[in-house]
């Protein structure tokens, strides 16, 4: 082990200075890099009390007798700190806003109702606590609530605040037909109706039922993310936009673009935003559902909302028959299953269509099963053969030779057939092609 004290020296202006604070450089047996500790005293009987204490405190935590000395510090930390630390790294690390707004609103709402002020008093019991008295909400809600508690230990762990996440081994709300909010797919029909009486609103609605756009990415569109052309056009979405955090290039349909082209002003900007009406909010978005003689709820209780109509574009593709792979590319989904099952409407698809033309057991066509060939039992009938061949055989050394007697005849209906004398080990056949 390695352990000292000392005031460091530099030069300045040419002259070596001394230090007023001592220092102390400490290398425990096995470690492989010295620790350089700043005592922050001048007096060295002090800085050597306070080395003594250091290295204690090492060879402690080292045996594991005590936790990690960041891990000390952020047990003491008032646990509300933390959180506005979490939200500003969040904040450097690109995160949308509507993420940070999330995050920070549950984090303070579990800190405040729980009534957690340290490290030490956040708990996985004392959380579903929490959950229970909550019970009313949402499934969803609650697991999102979890997710956020989760990362925010996990964020805690790589900056060594923490050693272990314990929320990782908290079981998840069952979602399965709890869903508060389930939406729908329109129609083509009630498609052409709500285009016909949108009015002002008519280009807020055809991007995301052509597009797939979402909300906030309609609100931000700009004409530099489009490229306009004769058959169609090119949607930029930028990284910062896009959920997924990707770069993407999708085509646009030939409709949408022609209707582009006709809202874009002449004297427009590439900085200028597309939809300059901005997207229409809940109140607005029923009215123009009502007049175009679209319910806001289905008779299985789905809601149409706007991100619905993001949702009748992904149903479509599906209705359409389009490769799930391509559709998740064009949903710009991560995952396929949230394509297929979250954002496709089951009421849309063309089940009576498959099942009216789907052929049953008795009507295929190539069944080899004739009906007029089974027997009383069920079982294949062969039809009787009424010609006699004469068997041809190959000579080999079986079957040559004056000891051997003439093949016989036997009744067969092949064209070929071989025949292998008792004691044969290893015969030859040649099957007759069907």
């Amino acid at each position: 082990m390695e352990a000292r004290i000392y005031k460091p020296k530099r030069l300045r202006n040419g002259k070596r200075t001394i230090g007023r604070l001592y220092r102390a450089r400490v290398k425990l047996t096995g470690d492989n890099k010295v620790r350089d500790v700043s005592l922050g005293v001048a007096d060295k009987q002090v800085a050597q009390q306070k080395l003594t204490k250091l290295i204690q405190e090492l060879e402690h935590e080292s045996a594991g007798l005590i936790p990690a000395k960041a891990e000390r510090e952020a047990a003491q930390s008032p646990l509300l700190d933390l959180v506005s630390e979490y939200v500003n790294e969040l904040t450097i690390l690109g995160r949308s806003v509507d993420h940070l707004r999330h995050v920070n609103t549950r984090l303070r709402r579990l800190v405040r109702e729980c009534r957690w002020t340290r490290l030490a008093d956040v708990t996985p019991a004392s959380f579903q606590s929490w959950r229970k008295e909550h019970g009313t909400k949402a499934p969803k809600t609650l697991n999102e609530y979890l997710a956020t508690l989760s990362a925010f230990w996990t964020w805690l762990r790589k900056q060594s605040r923490v050693s272990v996440n314990p929320f990782e081994l908290v079981e998840r709300t069952d979602t399965r037909g709890k869903e508060r909010i389930q939406r729908r797919a329109l129609s083509d029909k009630e498609v052409v109706e709500l285009l016909k009486m949108a009015g002002k609103n008519q280009l807020a609605y055809m991007l995301p039922l052509y597009a797939g756009l979402r909300r906030n990415e309609v609100k931000t569109l700009r004409w530099s993310n489009l490229v306009l052309g004769e058959s169609g056009g090119l949607l930029r979405i930028h990284a910062a936009v896009n959920k997924n955090r990707k770069e993407q290039a999708l085509p646009l349909h030939h409709e949408l673009a022609k209707a582009l082209q006709q809202h874009k002003p002449a004297d427009s900007k590439t900085d200028d935003l597309v939809v300059v009406n901005g997207v229409p909010m809940m109140k607005e978005f029923r009215q123009d559902l009502a007049k175009a003689g679209i319910p806001f709820l289905d008779e299985r209780g789905h809601r149409m909302d706007y991100h619905a109509l993001r949702t009748t574009f992904i149903t479509r593709l599906s209705t359409m028959k389009v490769h799930p792979r391509l559709a998740m590319e064009l949903a710009r989904h991560s995952d396929m299953r949230l394509t297929m099952k979250t954002y496709t409407d089951a009421g849309q698809l063309p089940l009576r269509e498959v099942m009216d033309t789907l052929p049953g057991f008795g009507e295929r066509a190539d069944s080899r099963i004739d009906s007029r060939n089974l027997g009383p039992t069920g079982q294949i009938v062969s039809p009787p053969v009424t010609e006699t061949r004469e068997m041809k055989t190959k000579k080999s050394l079986a079957n040559t030779g004056e000891s051997h007697h003439d093949s016989s005849l036997v009744t067969t209906s092949h064209e070929k057939s071989e025949w292998r004398r008792e004691g044969d080990s290893n015969p030859r056949y040649e099957y007759p092609c069907f």
